[in-house]
C-alpha cells in the first residue's frame, strides 16, 4: 500500500489522543477578520495576528472556531506564537484547489499542508515556499530545529524535495528513537509490526454466531463464516449484520491491497525485479475472494461507492462483523470488542506478506510555510513551538494535572478527562494538529497503556500489530518500492499510458467482483491481464525496475519474491 495508506508512522496511534474542549471564547473567525482579545508573546501583550492554514486532507477536521483563551489548546498556543488560524480544509479536491491557487497567486494561504508528492513538488518549483532552513537561520536563528531535527529525516525529505522544504507529520525514524527510546513493548510492536491495512472483527458478534478467532484465519474459514452469520440472520437493534464491510469508494487500495498482501502478492518477483501487484497471480486470489463474498451476498455492492463517512458510520453501529481496508479510517478503537485474526490464509498454500520500509519517512501530511505570509516572524516562533518538546505536549497532550500527568518515571499518563478530550479533539482541539504528530515522541513520552490505563491503545494495538505478529507473515523491506508519483514525465508516453491503465483497471476491477458466475470471473480476469499488457504495463514495469534497483543499491537491499 502506497500513498496515504502507506505505514508512514502508524497515524492512528497517535490519533487517539485526540481531543475537544470548550469553544465558548473570543476567537479570531469574527466578521472583521481581527481577533478581540489579546494573547502574550514573548512577555508583553499583543494583539493576535490571523493565519490561514489551507489543507488538502479533507479528513482532518482541526477546531473550526479558533479560542484565544489561555486555558485551551489554541489559546495556549496564541499565547506562546502571537498566531489564532482560519483553516481552509476544501470538502473535496483540495489538490485541484491548491493547484488554482498556484496558477491565480490570489489569496495564497499562510501555511499549506498536502500528503500528494506531486502537488508538493509543484509549491517548491513555483518558489511559493520556503526552505525552511533558510525561513529559520532568517527569522528564528535559535529554532531547535536548525540542531536537534532527525537527520535521517531530513535524508529522506532532502533527497524527495531538493531541499528541507516541508514539516514532516508522524516522524519514525532510528535516530529519532535515539533521542525518545520507546517506553515499552507496547510501543515497540507497532514500530515492527503495526500496519493499517488488516481486517476488523467484532468479537461480539463472533461468540454470538458460536465461532472462534481460528475459524476464520483461513480464506474458506472466512467466508464459511460470512454464510453461516447470514444463515443466522443476526441482528443488531433490529438492522441485520453486515458480514463484510469494505473500505468504501476508495476499497481498490486499502481492501484489495490488504487481501493481496494476505494472499502473498509482492511488487517482486522471483528474480526480484519489479513486477505491478496487478499482474502477480496472487492478485486473482484477492479478487476471487471478493467475488465469492459479493456472489454470496456477503456484502453490498453500494459499499464501494459510499465515502469514509458512511464507513466510519457503519463500524460505530455495531452490527459489522468483519471490516477489509485501512482500519485507521474507521475509529474502530473507540470500541473495545474489536479484535483480528492477522493474516487470512489463502487456499492456495500461499504466504502472507507485510511490507515495512525501514528507511527514515518524509512525513504523511507536509506542511510548507508560504513565501507571501505577511507575518514569518510569529510562523517561524509558532514552527519551532508546534515542533518543540513543549509544544508537542501541549497540542498532542493537553494541560498537565487535567489531561494527564507524570509517573514516578516521568512517563505521560492520560487522565479520563484527556482520553475524552482527545476523542473530541475537533472541538477541544487536544490532538487536533496532526501535522506535527511525532510519533516516536509518543512513543517515547507515554506511559505503555494497558486494559487499565488506555483501552483504545491497547484495542488499536491489537487490530493493527495482529496481522504482522502472525507466525505465518514475511516482513520484508519495501522501502525501495515507494515510487515516486512523478517517476514519468508528465507529457511522457509513459505518464499517459500510466494513467489508462489506472483508469481501465479501476473500472475493469468493479466488473470482476461483480461477475455473474465463475466463469464470467475468469474470463473478465484473464481480459484484464491482456489488457493491462497492451496498455503497456510491462514496460512500465522495465521503466519502473530502474528505479528499484537503483534504490536496491542505495539502500543495501535484496528484496525478492517469495511466492509466485
Amino acid at each position: 500500500m502506497k500513498g496515504k495508506f502507506v505505514l508512514i508512522a502508524l497515524v492512528v496511534v497517535s490519533m487517539l489522543f485526540a481531543g475537544c474542549s470548550n469553544s465558548n471564547n473570543e476567537t479570531a473567525n469574527n466578521p472583521n477578520g481581527e481577533s478581540k482579545g489579546n494573547a502574550t508573546n514573548d512577555g508583553g501583550a499583543v494583539t493576535p495576528s490571523k493565519a490561514v492554514w489551507f489543507s488538502t486532507i479533507d479528513f482532518w477536521n482541526p477546531p473550526t472556531t479558533w479560542s484565544t483563551d489561555p486555558k485551551t489548546v489554541q489559546g495556549a498556543i496564541t499565547e506562546k506564537t502571537g498566531l489564532t488560524f482560519e483553516f481552509n480544509i476544501p470538502a473535496q479536491d483540495g489538490d485541484t484547489k491548491l493547484n488554482l491557487m498556484l496558477v491565480s497567486g490570489n489569496d495564497f494561504p499562510d501555511v499549506i499542508t498536502v500528503t500528494n508528492d506531486v502537488v508538493a513538488k509543484k509549491l517548491i518549483e513555483a518558489d511559493k515556499v520556503w526552505e525552511l532552513d533558510e525561513f529559520l537561520k532568517q527569522y528564528d536563528p535559535e529554532s531547535h530545529l536548525l540542531t536537534d531535527f532527525p537527520a535521517d529525516v531530513k535524508e529522506t525529505i532532502n533527497q524527495r524535495d531538493g531541499g528541507f522544504y516541508a514539516y514532516p507529520s508522524h516522524i519514525s525514524s532510528e535516530d529519532a528513537r535515539a533521542v525518545y527510546p520507546p517506553t515499552g513493548q507496547f510501543y515497540v510492536d507497532l514500530v515492527e509490526y503495526g500496519s493499517n491495512g488488516g481486517m476488523l472483527v467484532n468479537e461480539k458478534l463472533l461468540t454470538e454466531a458460536g465461532l472462534k478467532l481460528d475459524d476464520i484465519r483461513t480464506e474458506s474459514g472466512l467466508l464459511a463464516a460470512y454464510q453461516k452469520i447470514k444463515d443466522m440472520d443476526l441482528k443488531v437493534d433490529g438492522a441485520s449484520v453486515i458480514p463484510l464491510l469494505v473500505d468504501g469508494k476508495g476499497f481498490q487500495g486499502p481492501t484489495l491491497g490488504f487481501l493481496q498482501d494476505t494472499f502473498g502478492a509482492m511488487p517482486v518477483d522471483k528474480e526480484g525485479n519489479y513486477r505491478d501487484k496487478l499482474l502477480a497471480p496472487e492478485t486473482k486470489e484477492a479478487l476471487s475472494f471478493l467475488y465469492k463474498a459479493q456472489k454470496g451476498g456477503y456484502f453490498e455492492p453500494g459499499q464501494m461507492t459510499v465515502d469514509n463517512a458512511a464507513v466510519k458510520a457503519d463500524i460505530a453501529s455495531g452490527r459489522v462483523f468483519t471490516f477489509i481496508g485501512n482500519t485507521a479510517d474507521t475509529s474502530f478503537q473507540l470500541n473495545d470488542y474489536w479484535t483480528s485474526s492477522g493474516a487470512i490464509l489463502s487456499d492456495a498454500g500461499t504466504k502472507p506478506v507485510l511490507g515495512k520500509n525501514k528507511r527514515a519517512g518524509g512525513g504523511w501530511m507536509k506542511t510548507f510555510i508560504s513565501k507571501s505570509t505577511k507575518e514569518p516572524e510569529k510562523l517561524a516562533k509558532w514552527l519551532s513551538f508546534m515542533s518543540s518538546k513543549e509544544g508537542m505536549m501541549l497540542h498532542i497532550y493537553g494541560f498537565e494535572g487535567v489531561h494527564y500527568t507524570l509517573d514516578g518515571n516521568g512517563q505521560l499518563v492520560k487522565t479520563e478527562q484527556g482520553i475524552k478530550d482527545a476523542e473530541q479533539y475537533m472541538t477541544t482541539g487536544v490532538s487536533a494538529f496532526w501535522p506535527f504528530h511525532h510519533t516516536t515522541f509518543s512513543y517515547g513520552t507515554q506511559q505503555a497503556p494497558t486494559e487499565e490505563t488506555d483501552k483504545q491503545a491497547v484495542t488499536a494495538n491489537r487490530v493493527q500489530a495482529a496481522f504482522g505478529k502472525s507466525e505465518e507473515t514475511e516482513i520484508y523491506n519495501n522501502s525501495a518500492f515507494a515510487l515516486p508519483s512523478d517517476l514519468f514525465d508528465a507529457n511522457s508516453k509513459f505518464a499517459n499510458d500510466e494513467l489508462q491503465i489506472k483508469t481501465y483497471k479501476e473500472a475493469q476491477i468493479a466488473k470482476i467482483i461483480m461477475a455473474k458466475s465463475d466463469g464470467d470471473f475468469t474470463k473478465l480476469y484473464d481480459e484484464m491481464i491482456v489488457q493491462l499488457k497492451k496498455l503497456g504495463i510491462e514496460e512500465l514495469d522495465k521503466e519502473r525496475n530502474k528505479y528499484v534497483q537503483e534504490k536496491n543499491a542505495e539502500y543495501g537491499v535484496n528484496v525478492k519474491g517469495i511466492n509466485s
